[in-house]
């Protein structure tokens, strides 16, 4: 289903996604911290949900605080917001005969990692029946056919693979499917979004929302690169390259971190959080630190962190500093 456009003012990036969406695209969205990719979002949704009230609109994302935070800015009848891991099992779920068999056949792949059963001896188990009702919890247990967080990704994967008519299902049951923070999704989601339901005659458009330089979990797409083009499966990329949040000497360092190709620039917004009273972009300071110690706790001291928080901000750069999150 194609976004009709009107009149309404909006702002240059949600106008662009709003242009490919008309044409039946599938779009990017790319931004950098700071430049307001939420609230691209949101105000996407927004703009749908005005131009095209009838639509049905899926939003997932990885984290369930990130559900919470989308649904705490946006809410519509129509619109449906819910972890990555959620979505995919409320899509497949009723089709219990099939999910017993595409499971079965996983257990009994030994070089599928995920779904192996180790016997008492230590040898691979194979299985030739599941009794009980296949279900996902937050614990695994595949004899019984309860699977969790890191089977659920790659089953639906497999069972829309084998099965068509799930393509068909979820494309008659959403408008546009959006994405949010991309690239920590895992690359078979993106393959059921893109290559499984591009094959179907009637088309929804998906949208996806992050940046490939903020992935956290190495196990996520990390970027689209390979599926930036014209075509059914492809994506058309708009970039968000004003950032409405960082002052300018830290605009200028991010850019020489990225490799993506998006350099960002200060947001000509005046009410932007980091815009001056006079309409000018804050500088700010940044400056190195380095330490042999693991003590984050000198470098809070040495920037007098605990008696000027509102002058210091924490940026962190390795994964194993920020992907403390609950996924779900």
């Amino acid at each position: 289903m194609a976004a009709r456009l009107t009149s309404t003012s909006y702002s240059d990036e949600t106008a662009e996604i709003l242009k490919a969406t008309s044409q039946g695209k599938n779009f990017l969205l790319s931004g950098g911290a700071g430049s307001g990719k939420t609230y691209s979002l949101v105000e996407t949704i927004g703009a749908f949900i005005v131009q095209s009230p009838m639509a049905r609109i899926a939003c997932i994302t990885y984290t369930n605080a990130a559900t919470q935070e989308i649904e705490h800015r946006t809410s519509h009848e129509n619109l449906y917001v819910s972890t990555i891991h959620d979505f995919l099992w409320s899509s497949i779920k009723h089709f219990q005969n099939e999910l017993k068999i595409v499971l079965i056949d996983l257990i009994n792949d030994e070089d599928n990692k995920a779904f192996r059963i180790i016997s008492n001896n230590g040898d691979l188990e194979k299985i030739h029946s599941i009794d009980e009702p296949i279900e996902y919890k937050d614990y695994l247990k595949l004899r019984s056919g309860i699977i969790s967080h890191d089977q659920i990704i790659l089953l639906a994967e497999e069972m829309y693979s084998r099965h068509p008519k799930l393509c068909r299902i979820l494309s008659d049951s959403y408008n546009f499917i959006l994405v949010d923070e991309y690239q920590d999704t895992s690359p078979a989601v993106i393959k059921i979004l893109l290559d499984h339901l591009s094959k179907n005659n009637k088309r929804n458009i998906v949208g996806f929302f992050g940046d490939s330089m903020q992935s956290i979990y190495e196990d996520g797409i990390g970027d689209l690169d390979n599926y930036k083009g014209e075509g059914p499966s492809k994506v058309c990329e708009i970039k968000k390259e004003q950032n409405r949040r960082n002052p300018t000497s830290v605009i200028t360092l991010a850019n020489k971190f990225r490799t993506d190709g998006l350099t960002q620039t200060p947001s000509n917004d005046t009410s932007a959080p980091n815009m001056l009273s006079d309409g000018t972009p804050e500088k700010g300071t940044a400056q190195f630190l380095h330490s042999e110690s693991e003590n984050i706790q000198l470098a809070r001291n040495y920037l007098d962190w605990d008696t000027a928080p509102s002058k210091t901000k924490e940026l962190n750069l390795t994964h194993n500093l920020i992907a403390g999150g609950c996924r779900s």
